[in-house]
This record gives C-alpha cells, structure tokens and sequence, in this order.
C-alpha cells in the first residue's frame, strides 16, 4: 500500500546540452604567428584545449634496408617481391596524455585525416574544448580555398583548429619520433611474404604504444620544441 500511494517518478527531462566551446578567433594557425601561438598554448596549458600531433607513414611489402651487424664477409639477404604493395598507417597522438590513435587504409589521402580529426573533435567537444591539430604541409593536409579538407574544417567549425608546419621545417613534428621507432621494429629488412602479416606486425606494435602512454610521450620529447607544446 505505501508503494501504492508513493508519489509517481518525475519524467526524465531532456538530457545537459555539452558546456559551450571557448571561442576559436582561426581555424588555421601559422606557429609563429605571434598573437595566435601565445594564446592557443596559454589554453592548451590552462587545460582549455587539447593539442595532437597527426602524420602519415607508408607500410610497404617491400622491406627498408637498414645497416645490419654481421660477421665479416657475409651478407644478410632478404626477400623482396617484385611488386610492391603499401597501406597507408595515420596516428594522432594526444601530445598531454600520450595517447595515440591510429588507422590504416589503402592509400594517403584526405579521408583518413578528416576520419581521424571527426574522432578527435568529438572527444574534444565532450570536453568542452577545441581540438587543435599540428600537422605538416602534406597534400592531404592542406586546406585551400575548396576541396574536401576546407569543407571538413568549415564543418568543424569553432571545434577543430589547425596548427601547420612550415614545408621546409618537418623536423618538429612530434609524430615522427613514433615511425622512427616503428621502422626498426616492423618495415625494415622484414621478411613478411603478404601484407597481412605485416599489418598484423604493425598492429602489435601500435598495441604495445596505445597501452604504455609515458612511454609515447618519452619517445615525442626530444621533437616537442614548438612554442605552442612549451607552454604546456
């Protein structure tokens, strides 16, 4: 009886609208922009902003000769088919918490970056902040003034913004350090007969980083020396 005459539940309203984003004054950032750098990396510092690196890099069936330690006299032969096939291996990684996020397709092109940066945002935007996003001057990064990468930008509006590095300067971008410990351990002198098998190498390599993120993060050190990761 006294379960009778409880007072009936309120209905469930509707769900919080997510916390309004910081403004963004550009979706694309010059990193020596003297005015857009300070204030980007003040945000990112204040943990108002999130900040990933995004690369690109070629798995190919055909293996990278690399210099091999070997008795005096002989030689290492290794295997490589007549015809090469690649895949295509993007990474964003979050330059504070190490994380990194990977996809591999079938070529290099926009569709992977916009892919990656529609996850980024999202993850951003519950956060209640903007995504900034440091890439290279790749073709598949650039923005124009039409093609698929400023129509996606102009989508992402006051959510995604752009941090690009000069063509000349590849140097800084902190996702280099992670091919550059992905080649020793998966492309070079491999022995893989089918691109399967090498996926699966780089997939168990890409495991072991996603599950160690101070490590990522010790591997991106030495290349994060850009005023907008200093201020971090």
């Amino acid at each position: 009886m006294s379960a009778g005459a409880s007072p009936p539940l309120a209905a469930a309203g509707p769900a919080p609208a997510p916390a309004a984003l910081p403004p963004v004054r550009h979706e694309v950032v010059d990193p020596a922009d003297p005015a857009q750098v300070p204030r980007l990396a003040g945000r990112r510092a204040a943990g108002r902003a999130d900040l990933d690196a995004h690369d690109a890099a070629d798995l190919a069936l055909r293996p990278t000769p690399t210099r091999t330690w070997l008795p005096r006299g002989e030689q290492l032969r290794v295997p490589a088919p007549g015809t090469n096939a690649k895949r295509s291996v993007s990474a964003a990684v979050d330059l504070t918490a190490g994380a990194p996020r990977r996809r591999t397709d079938a070529t290099r092109c926009a569709d992977p970056f916009r892919a990656l940066g529609d996850a980024r945002a999202a993850r951003s935007t519950a956060r209640g902040r903007p995504a900034a996003r440091l890439v290279d001057n790749a073709q598949a990064h650039r923005v124009g003034q039409t093609g698929s990468v400023r129509r996606w930008l102009s989508a992402q509006a006051g959510r995604v913004v752009l941090v690009v590095l000069p063509a000349d300067r590849p140097d800084p971008q902190p996702a280099e350090r992670l091919w550059r410990q992905r080649r020793p351990n998966v492309t070079h002198t491999h022995t893989r007969a089918t691109l399967p098998e090498l996926e699966a190498d780089s997939a168990s390599w890409r495991h072991r980083h996603a599950a160690a993120p101070r490590t990522v993060l010790r591997a991106l050190r030495p290349l994060i020396t850009q005023p907008l990761l200093q201020a971090a």
